[in-house]
């Protein structure tokens, strides 16, 4: 197989095991200064198991759209024996090992391909609907990573990202109680706006991503932006400015938490507020092949055509974009919520966001009413005809009427900053709950 271009579907990402906050958090399995090499989501999907260890079958060139193959193999490398060693590649280049000698035949049974993870890490057959092959057990159970207090000030440290410019990036992640390792999750991405941090926003209270991803059973990723901002083209801030890679560290992001988890490759999703929501459409842009649905909120698609607005009160929306076009490789479901008061990204950005979005998928341009999210009091909610129905795809806009710069259900807006933060970006809705909508929207698609 070529080796395919550094930061390209399906290249190899460099990434750091430590954890850390201020201080490098002490977990035994983590070792400091080593690194392994872990595929992105083609490599994963192609090779059947979501850890860097597959040895089996080839990566197709496009594993987004390959057939199920119930044959898959996956198996567990050790490294000088040491089962840490072999769960996160330290310590040797387990993870990218080319000797396949031990490599059982297509159709061998689970029980073979156990026998031969002789660290203690099995492979299953993944549950029909979820994971197309085989899904990899992982070392993480449900909980919250790193340990402790989910709203505390620490995070998991991500490295050596092409595209970071030498930055290190941070990210949490939580497991709900329902996670079995034998059973493919959904997974979320929760993106949050400029100047907040994962914290503020993903746990805020009217937020509450890791509630509801207890509730409904789907794994919870909350990245940091550098300098509490994305390039999400236009918009905004520092991480535009200096034309970061943000898409990159998604993938290198999701790529690392498949190593520990058993992540359904099929269902995987993006929300944000605001910058977070300019990064999701620009997430739909560029890696569609990874992600299946999104929903912005207060957002737009971040090119310079359709440009955006003045953001916290400062003129942050770039004039001009690295993000040039936007022709996602593969249809992606979108739900839009923005409000028609909103002070800080016009809510004249969601129309031609949108249509970006029902071209690209192949819908037409009558709208009709949604029946997910629904319309009621202020809510306006529409979704375009004609689009794909294998599998199916649709593009929907809500409308919140005098609505703000808000993530609407959060007496905040989803600030994170109290009344102060609510009295500051506008109105609330009277009827939206975008938490509730966005799930109930995202959680309806699978590719």
């Amino acid at each position: 197989m070529a080796a395919a271009a550094p930061g390209s579907i399906g290249a190899p990402v460099l990434l750091s095991r430590d954890m850390r906050s201020s201080k490098r958090w002490g977990h035994p399995l983590y070792l400091a200064g080593r690194t392994t090499r872990a595929w992105v989501l083609p490599a994963l999907l192609a090779m059947g198991c979501s850890a860097a260890n597959p040895v089996a079958t080839e990566p197709s060139p496009d594993a987004s759209t390959s057939t199920k193959d119930t044959g898959a193999k996956c198996q567990a490398r050790c490294s000088g024996g040491n089962s840490a060693g072999s769960t996160l590649g330290a310590g040797g280049d387990a993870a990218t090992s080319d000797d396949d000698s031990g490599t059982g035949a297509d159709g061998a049974s689970a029980a073979e391909d156990d026998a031969n993870a002789p660290c203690g890490q099995t492979c299953h057959p993944s549950s029909e609907g979820t994971s197309s092959n085989v899904g990899w057990l992982g070392d993480w159970a449900p909980g919250d990573y790193p340990p402790g207090d989910i709203t505390a000030d620490s995070y998991l440290t991500i490295s050596g990202v092409v595209g970071q410019q030498g930055h290190d990036r941070q990210y949490k992640v939580h497991v709900p109680p329902s996670y079995s390792p034998t059973t493919p999750m959904p997974l979320l991405f929760c993106l949050h706006g400029l100047f907040q941090n994962a914290v503020m926003f993903c746990l805020d209270q009217g937020v509450a991503w890791n509630t509801k991803s207890d509730a409904a059973g789907f794994i919870l990723v909350m990245p940091n932006g550098y300098q509490n901002s994305w390039n999400g083209g236009t918009c905004c801030g520092a991480a535009a400015t200096a034309g970061l890679d943000d898409v990159s560290l998604m993938r290198a992001i999701f790529a690392e938490i498949a190593t520990h988890l058993n992540v359904d490759p099929h269902r995987v999703y993006s929300t944000g507020l605001s910058n977070g929501g300019y990064l999701s459409y620009r997430l739909a842009c560029e890696a569609s092949d990874i992600f299946v649905a999104i929903a912005p909120a207060s957002g737009a698609v971040g090119t310079t055509a359709i440009g955006g607005g003045v953001d916290g009160g400062l003129p942050v929306i770039n004039a001009t974009s690295d993000l040039t076009s936007c022709t996602p490789k593969y249809p992606v479901s979108v739900l839009d919520i923005h409000g028609t008061a909103d002070p800080l990204v016009s809510y004249g950005v969601q129309a031609p966001s949108l249509a970006t979005f029902y071209k690209a998928d192949g819908c037409l341009s009558t709208p009709s009413p949604a029946l997910v999210p629904t319309s009621g009091g202020d809510t306006t909610c529409v979704t375009y005809s004609g689009c794909p129905t294998s599998p199916r795809i649709e593009v929907t806009g809500c409308t919140i009427q005098g609505g703000g710069h808000c993530w609407f259900g959060s007496s905040d807006c989803g600030t994170g900053a109290g009344s102060l933060g609510g009295a500051f970006v506008g109105n609330d809705s009277m009827f939206m709950k975008n938490t509730d909508a966005v799930w109930a929207f995202l959680s309806r698609f699978s590719r």
